[in-house]
């Protein structure tokens, strides 16, 4: 007999595996995060506001001996934050897709490449290898970056948490719209436990711990 409450049911080639009870989200709490994921833009010649913040926070994890888990792409804010880490004195994970590499486009900062065949394999990669998501500024691939890991903690697939790094007003109608959700009822749950935003580097560096 299957044991309760973990094997419902089985077909000729997939067993099928009942979610066990979650417990409340407990992020934030004076913790301090060693991996650091995070989510931003392989563009160039943007608000120097954002580079000067990208920047800010490569010398935060690299003095403080931590790893930064990114995408692995020598372009942009990418390369901006990852050439930062190393000169700082921290550690690089990159999360190369083989596209990337292909082009080469890999960076040369990276300490340990985890190569991946596509996007999806890379956001499953960052979000096993670090233990906290920033999101700095960014497009549309970091909001699809961003937006996955908080619907897996949503549903309790995994959970881990997510840090938008509101530099210079960069996602203030995104977390605009955030707030109209909650206020519409269409999404659930306290959103203080699902992400939070720090609106400067020393918020920032507060929440990381």
């Amino acid at each position: 007999m299957a044991q309760a409450g973990v094997l419902l049911f089985q077909t000729h080639w997939r067993i099928v595996r009942k979610p066990t009870a979650t417990a409340p989200l407990t992020f934030f709490c004076n913790m301090r995060y060693d991996k650091i994921g995070v989510f931003l833009s392989s563009k160039s010649d943007l608000n120097p506001a954002y580079e000067q913040a990208v920047s800010d926070l490569g010398r935060l994890i690299g003095s403080t001996g931590r790893t930064l888990v990114y995408g692995g792409a020598a372009k942009g804010l990418m390369e901006v934050l990852a050439r930062s880490v190393k000169q700082s004195g921290g550690r690089v994970y990159g999360m190369v897709p083989d596209i990337i590499a292909q082009r080469g486009l890999e960076s040369d900062c990276v300490d340990v490449t985890f190569r991946c065949a596509n996007l999806s394999d890379r956001k499953e990669m960052m979000a096993r290898e670090s233990d906290v998501m920033v999101v700095m500024p960014g497009g549309i691939g970091t909001l699809d970056e961003a937006f996955t890991v908080m619907a897996n903690s949503t549903i309790g697939i995994e959970r881990k948490p997510v840090i938008f790094c509101n530099i210079d007003g960069c996602w203030s109608k995104l977390l605009c719209a955030l707030d109209q959700l909650y206020a519409d009822g269409l999404a659930s749950g306290p959103k203080d436990e699902l992400y939070q935003v720090a609106d400067n580097m020393t918020e920032l560096a507060a929440l990381l711990g």
